[in-house]
């Protein structure tokens, strides 16, 4: 099995999404592989990939060159895309899959496998409902390209909100981007400061970061992270102005994932040419959404507060609440 980190920066310190992937990867990919769990496999050895930098240049000259020498192979993100299409091409007869990438249409013998980003977004929704109320009721959240992956997180949000605080407002910005752009965030900064919102969520990756630092600094805003623990990553363990005001992060747990789609493969049950999600489970062990903690905020966003958010994520894994968001469009199927 082959194992495709991502290039840039930050490679594999904790938090980031490389660390959580390879700890996945690790702990399901050893030598001896367990006679209890229904593999169909005694043994597995591990590759791990990394390119130089997070450029569609860069996987181009990596994946196809390794693809023949893993049974499977497994890359995350947007970037490594038209690679790993290039390599599955090229290799009909073995098996892939990239996380965060949906294949339209599909490939036959490479599994799409995504997080359910309306459950991302709905998660952030009711943490929002649960502390704006009692703090003004006007909520947001900052969405990069206006796209379906986006706009479910974005709609998943006003549902969520809806559910923990009926009489609040919830205020949607996109901001067409999700690098960094000093200009354009001082503009959306002033949107949401003018709609006097007290918690904001960001589902615009960078951009969203951006913002969300001077909001915390400069207006008290308490903000909420996805993808990573943000409070560790980009705030740096409360080194980083604003760092008191990070209510949580909603984590899309890549070691749940990579060791689920692993388990999989091992079992000889995973199809290419499919789309497979992971979204909320009651126990944060197997959960591939999940709450960071509360850190600094602990005050604010109370072990109560946590409690009545693990009850609502019950539900949602027995499928007793949904998001209300249309997967296709990414719109509230209300709307």
């Amino acid at each position: 099995m082959a194992l495709v980190l991502q290039g840039g920066p930050g490679g594999t310190k904790e938090g980031t999404e490389n660390a959580l992937a390879l700890q996945g990867a690790k702990e399901t990919c050893v030598w001896n592989l367990p006679t209890n769990l229904g593999y169909q496999y005694k043994t597995c050895t591990l590759h791990t990939l990394t390119p130089t930098s997070e450029t569609l240049g860069a996987y181009s000259g990596l994946i196809p060159s390794k693809a023949s020498e893993n049974d499977f192979m497994m890359a995350l993100g947007y970037f490594p895309s038209k690679a790993i299409q290039t390599a599955a091409n090229s290799n009909p007869s073995k098996l892939f899959a990239i996380a965060d990438f949906d294949f339209t249409p599909p490939v036959a013998n490479i599994v799409s496998v995504m997080y359910s980003e309306d459950q991302i977004g709905f998660l952030a929704g009711l943490v929002a409902g649960q502390v704006a109320k009692t703090r003004g009721g006007k909520v947001a959240v900052i969405g990069g390209v206006d796209q379906p992956s986006v706009r479910r997180q974005v709609n998943g949000f006003g549902s969520g909100v809806k559910i923990t605080c009926s009489t609040c407002r919830a205020y949607g910005v996109y901001a067409g981007t999700f690098e960094a752009d000093s200009k354009l965030s001082t503009t959306v900064g002033d949107i949401l400061r003018d709609h006097k919102v007290s918690v904001v969520f960001n589902a615009a990756s960078i951009f969203g970061t951006m913002t969300l630092k001077n909001l915390t600094t400069h207006d008290g805003v308490y903000g909420i992270g996805s993808g990573s623990d943000e409070w560790i990553t980009n705030w740096a363990y409360g080194s980083v102005p604003g760092s008191e005001h990070i209510l949580t992060s909603i984590q899309t747990d890549y070691t749940v994932l990579i060791r689920s789609v692993m388990q999989s493969v091992l079992r000889a049950n995973l199809t290419g040419g499919s789309t497979v999600f992971y979204g909320v489970n009651p126990d944060p062990n197997q959960s591939a959404i999940k709450l960071a903690l509360a850190h600094e905020a602990a005050g604010v966003f109370t072990k109560e507060f946590q409690n009545s958010i693990q009850g609502y994520i019950a539900d949602m894994a027995k499928g007793k609440l949904t998001t209300g968001v249309d997967y296709k469009s990414g719109e509230s199927r209300t709307s």
